[in-house]
């Protein structure tokens, strides 16, 4: 029985690994081992290691490298070098066949980096994704260059790996494991609106906004240009924390106090990947530059205002509604995202969707590869150069 250490060090990897990790729990042919930690230890970010819990899933390990006021860029370097030294104590310790990762944050580079070290082969899902305009994209091609399995949302991703140089029987499209769970979650939280503090059926934005790390504005240019854009809703407003990244202390703030100052605006640190999703099938429209708003929100016919060039490349349903950080621009996406017409017109096809995204990522963890052959990788040289 291969045993496979899953780890999850935010709220955006735990959302797609969750279903995955709660399948091969109750799998006799996986050896389930849990490590979680990052984001999810702060208690700004909600400290969600409880959900993790109350989620039935055993922590076999808590790592705390990331501190509460860690900010900085060099802050942020001090704690990936802190979660190296951890995952090298609990990978020597453990020593699993694997390692699974999901998603393309700076802290994943860190876990990737040991594990290939320490000669334990990784499997990584979310590789041959694009994000112009955020660190994330450059992350997300070093961790596909560290890891031995690639599993992808998308054939074109899929594709996109083969023309980095990876063997093709290495590289498997599964779809977005997070979107298993959509319709349990929207289903699982009928009162959303008195979870959230809200009236029975009252109008919502959903609104969900990070640092960026390439826009030409400074990062307090951008949380003013968006709290700018939430004066201009009459709707009541549940605003999100953002991911820790540099500059996430200053969004922080300015979200606490913007929200101190606005009775209509709900803030929180952490909603839960339960309530976030039962929102999300809720809310009048979205506002932000979220992964989820490229990934989940057209399952759920919703709008989506995206801003600025965070997600820039990225593949999206028709819901998405694009613009630049402006105050004119978004003025006119909302306007266009909040038109009848739109949303009536929109098909709900989600491109991420795959049918059996979750047995086909446990086969991958369960196939009975040879481990000599899985480290040794090959380069595969599209030009057909030696």
């Amino acid at each position: 029985m291969p045993s496979a250490c899953f780890v999850t060090l935010s709220r955006s990897d735990y959302a797609s690994l969750r279903p995955v990790a709660l399948a091969a729990l109750a799998d006799p042919a996986i050896d389930l081992l849990l490590v979680a930690g990052g984001s999810h230890a702060l208690a700004r970010y909600g400290n969600t290691l409880q959900q993790i819990e109350a989620d039935g899933l055993p922590l076999h390990a808590v790592t705390r490298f990331l501190h509460e006021n860690d900010d900085t860029p060099a802050q942020l370097a001090a704690a990936y070098s802190r979660a190296t030294a951890d995952f090298t104590r609990i990978f020597t310790k453990q020593r699993p066949d694997y390692v699974f990762v999901i998603g393309d944050r700076w802290e994943m580079l860190a876990v990737v980096s040991v594990a290939s070290m320490l000669q334990i082969p990784v499997v990584h899902h979310s590789g041959g994704d694009i994000t112009q305009g955020s660190a994330d994209n450059q992350t997300r091609y070093a961790l596909t260059t560290l890891s031995h399995l690639h599993l992808t949302a998308l054939p074109e991703h899929r594709d996109r790996l083969l023309r980095m140089g990876e063997e093709e029987w290495r590289v498997v499209a599964t779809g977005e494991p997070a979107l298993t769970a959509l319709a349990e979650y929207a289903k699982a939280s009928p009162n959303i609106h008195g979870r959230l503090g809200l009236k029975p059926g009252e109008p919502f934005v959903l609104a969900t906004f990070h640092p960026t790390s390439f826009d030409k504005a400074a990062p307090v240019r951008q949380v003013e240009v968006f709290l700018q854009a939430l004066d201009g809703t009459t709707d009541a407003v549940v605003l999100t924390a953002p991911n820790p990244d540099a500059a996430s202390e200053l969004f922080l703030t300015k979200f606490r106090d913007y929200a101190a100052a606005h009775p209509h605006v709900r803030f929180y640190e952490a909603l839960g990947a339960q309530n976030y999703y039962a929102a999300m099938a809720q809310a009048r429209y979205m506002i932000g530059n979220s992964s989820s708003g490229m990934w989940e929100s057209s399952s759920f016919r919703l709008p989506v205002v995206n801003i600025g060039p965070r997600q820039q490349g990225r593949v999206h349903g028709d819901n998405v509604v694009n613009c630049e950080l402006e105050p004119a621009a978004i003025a006119a996406a909302i306007a266009k995202a909040t038109d009848p017409a739109f949303r009536a017109g929109l098909d709900g096809r989600n491109p991420y969707v795959q049918a059996d995204t979750v047995a086909r990522i446990l086969g991958s963890l369960k196939h009975p590869w040879d481990r000599q052959r899985l480290l040794a990788k090959r380069f595969v040289d599209p030009l057909g150069l030696r």
